[in-house]
């Protein structure tokens, strides 16, 4: 069985998230739809939790913080790629967002890599091109650890430390 991967493929994707949960996808999506994702379709299938999750990730990648929901909405999956499964990775060696804790065990955080947040509640890991962050919802990844995420990964400013 093929592993399931939406958006940008691996020769295309600027990142990849690598989440442990797939969405629920409509009845009989066929690879158009995996490749170019309806982002309205996949929030009113999976709900606010699906809007967060997309929202983080704009919010992350964007080339233009002012403008993170057109983004999300335009060209968020044009970009980045999301797959749930590391054997899927095959083939990628750009920037990749480890999401949550399920797959520590299998790329666990190096002593080298650059921590970034606050305290043990809310924080990320880089060692690029890996990055290792909390879940994608609010109350594990707040603003303020979505901006200083995104200022290391964008200028490269945690890798000059």
């Amino acid at each position: 069985m093929k592993e399931l991967w939406l958006g940008a493929p691996v020769g295309e994707a600027q990142y990849v998230f690598l989440l442990p949960n797939e969405p629920i996808l409509p009845d009989g999506c066929d690879a158009s739809f995996l490749r170019q994702p309806d982002i309205a379709l996949l929030i009113e299938l999976n709900g606010n939790h699906w809007r967060k999750i997309l929202t983080i990730m704009a919010k992350l990648t964007t080339p233009n913080y002012a403008n993170w929901k057109v983004f999300r909405d335009n060209d968020l999956l044009n970009r980045i790629g999301i797959t749930f499964s590391l054997d899927s990775l095959q083939g990628y060696d750009g920037p990749l967002f480890i999401v949550g804790k399920t797959f520590f065990d299998r790329l666990p955080i190096p002593d080298s890599a650059v921590k970034l947040g606050s305290g043990n509640a809310h924080f990320a890991s880089v060692c690029w091109p890996y990055i290792w962050c909390p879940y994608l919802d609010y109350r594990q990844f707040p603003n303020i650890l979505i901006e200083s995420l995104r200022e290391c990964i964008l200028e490269k400013s945690c890798l000059k430390r």
